[in-house]
């Protein structure tokens, strides 16, 4: 089933559960799941890259030198 990247044919979800003898329903739910992964993880990246340049910028604003 290892396929490079850029090879231009996509497998079907009946060819992929007949290649791994599982239904095309679980392979379904397991392509889902997967994709719902990866956006969550994107999300909380986003969530995570955000929080670091906000707090970055009150701490710079925080280290007023004493006059």
């Amino acid at each position: 089933m290892a396929r490079p990247i850029d090879y231009p044919y996509h497998m079907t979800h009946q060819e992929i559960a007949d290649q791994l003898g599982i239904s095309r329903v679980r392979v379904r739910q397991l392509e889902a799941s997967g994709i719902k992964k990866l956006h969550d993880r994107l999300i909380l990246r986003q969530y995570y890259l955000d929080h670091i340049s906000s707090s970055s910028e009150s701490r710079n604003q925080d280290h007023i030198p004493y006059v």
